[in-house]
């Protein structure tokens, strides 16, 4: 776990095991290296962020205080903890959880057309899973376009159903999708401030490598830790 040195810890508790699956599902693949500019079927105004890579200054790379986690680099803001969640079976970094006070976020990136669409697939995936599931779903319109505003229904320890509310939200970018998970205060837009300002300072490094749209970007763990940073390891005697 790594993040920016606080003044207090957070009070925030999420459930680290458990992860939003959005299956890659069978796109047709209409990405080329053909790099002509294409308008991005999306209703967000990215020009605030989440940005590309490319649209980074390159001043603005050399200075800004980020880590870099392969596809992802996140923004070191005060009081956010960044929290790398690894597949215990291939030891693969899977996402990464960001958690700022009570509430935190659960981001990935996805290989997505040039022609944009990739998070309104990722809805449609997401509103069967979580429906099929016996969840309920609003779709609202939201901070980063339109978003789902969900209650799903896990197990807990013993096997019984618990509720838990989540908010997903989505951007398209460059060939590339990047979602959101909020839970916590980030389940209610009038809380979640603090979060949606992370998300929105997110970088997207894509890389030039063709790629099915739908398939996972890679999140790799940093080689060095940066100065300001502080990195905590997991308790060992924990059964979570």
């Amino acid at each position: 776990m790594l993040g920016r040195k606080r003044k207090k810890d957070s009070a925030a508790e999420t459930d680290e095991d458990q992860f939003i699956e959005v299956d890659d599902g069978d796109f047709e693949d209409t990405d080329s290296e053909d790099e002509s500019e294409v308008e991005l079927a999306d209703e967000f105004d990215r020009s605030e962020g989440p940005f590309d890579l490319g649209e980074v200054e390159e001043e603005d790379a050399a200075t800004a205080e980020r880590l870099d986690l392969g596809a992802l680099q996140v923004p070191l803001a005060d009081g956010l903890e960044v929290r790398v969640e690894v597949d215990p079976q291939t030891q693969q970094p899977l996402a990464v959880t960001l958690v700022l006070g009570e509430g935190a976020v659960q981001v990935r990136v996805f290989a997505a057309p040039k022609s944009g669409g990739g998070w309104a697939e990722a809805r449609g995936e997401l509103r069967s899973s979580i429906s099929g599931d016996g969840g309920v779903i609003d779709e609202e319109s939201g901070t980063f376009g339109t978003e789902l505003r969900t209650t799903a229904y896990l197990k807990d320890g013993d096997g019984n159903d618990q509720p838990q509310r989540m908010r997903f939200i989505g951007v398209d970018g460059p060939r590339w999708m990047v979602q959101g998970v909020l839970l916590g205060d980030g389940t209610d837009p009038s809380r979640a401030a603090g979060l949606e300002t992370v998300f929105r300072s997110l970088v997207v490094a894509r890389g030039d490598e063709p790629m099915p749209p739908g398939n996972p970007l890679a999140i790799e763990l940093p080689e060095q830790v940066p100065e300001g940073a502080e990195v905590q390891e997991p308790d060992e005697d924990s059964d979570d």
